[in-house]
């Protein structure tokens, strides 16, 4: 395998913001909403401003990479300063790896010490790739590859299945490189589509990561090939698996113009159900009250962050 390595870090803006450090709770506490729109916050450009704090438990890196078969990503890192302990440190992945560390903070890392923080981006200046996590992050509708969104045909869907070998093998060997990692320990996490991709690295490649953590997976845009993904899910595991599943109780489908619904989104508590009744999988969940579809990311990280390093 060729890799190309790209170590010249994103710009960075010196501008701090706040984020939502609280507790967790089975129902989440409104929050203020972020500044940025959905629509807004998908194309707007990333400060990383965490790149400019002094962190006291972690180190922090990013880097380019650019794959054997073209693929260029960037791979971001919040190290523990800490000696790992025996087994190695417990390792999050989570993915959207651009927006996750443009929200990240003294404070959450706080929460962490102990616990390996990866982002999983892409090299752009934006907090979205917007092209590519949706090739990346959502099933095929129809057979096995990517093909054209119907809805916008300038760009493609339904490559995940594509995604998951990088994910679970280039991406991972990448980000890992110079760690000391506990194995039995890696937890995958992701937002909307990225919440889709969580799932289907879950039911195609379980044995993959020993936790996850959808958030808001944008179940409706999917819903047929991703049932038929969960009904050929094989649970014969070598071991337990933990699952955390977060969603507001305002989302709006992003085609839906009327006004935001009230309560968490059926299909998702459907599917917490039928997981819940699964003996190898260990399911938890948080609905985020007064969340909006866009707000659950950051609403979820802390959450995220607590159920990561006990994973």
């Amino acid at each position: 395998m060729s890799v190309e390595k790209r170590g010249t870090m994103l710009p960075v803006a010196l501008a701090r913001r706040s984020v939502l450090t609280g507790l967790p709770l089975l129902i989440m506490s409104t929050v203020t909403k972020p500044s940025l729109t959905y629509a807004q916050m998908r194309v707007a450009e990333t400060t990383l401003d965490i790149f400019t704090q002094d962190v006291p438990t972690h180190r922090l890196d990013n880097r380019a990479v650019t794959l054997s078969n073209g693929r260029s990503f960037r791979i971001f890192r919040a190290i523990p300063k800490t000696a790992a302990p025996p087994p190695g440190f417990p390792i999050l992945y989570l993915l959207d790896g651009n927006a996750i560390f443009d929200d990240l903070t003294v404070e959450l890392l706080a929460r962490a010490p102990g616990l390996i923080v990866i982002g999983l981006g892409y090299d752009t200046p934006r907090k979205f790739a917007m092209a590519e996590r949706t090739l990346d992050y959502t099933p095929p509708r129809t057979g096995e590859g990517p093909q054209p969104d119907p809805l916008r045909p300038e760009r493609r869907i339904g490559g995940a299945f594509e995604f998951l070998p990088l994910l679970t093998g280039d991406l991972r060997s990448l980000s890992e490189e110079g760690l000391v990692v506990d194995p039995s320990r890696r937890a995958l996490g992701g937002h909307s589509f990225g919440g889709l991709m969580t799932l289907i690295t879950l039911y195609r490649q379980p044995d993959a990561f020993s936790a996850y953590a959808p958030i808001s997976p944008s179940l409706w845009w999917a819903m047929e090939p991703m049932e038929r993904l969960e009904r050929l899910a094989d649970w014969n595991l070598k071991s337990s698996k933990r699952l955390f599943i977060s969603l507001g109780d305002k989302e709006q489908r992003s085609n839906d113009k009327g006004p935001p619904p009230t309560g968490p989104a059926t299909e998702t508590m459907d599917l917490i159900r039928r997981l819940s009744s699964v003996p190898q999988l260990s399911v938890s969940s948080r609905v985020l009250e007064g969340h909006v579809h866009g707000a659950t990311l950051l609403g979820a990280l802390p959450q995220i962050l607590d159920w990561a390093r006990t994973a």
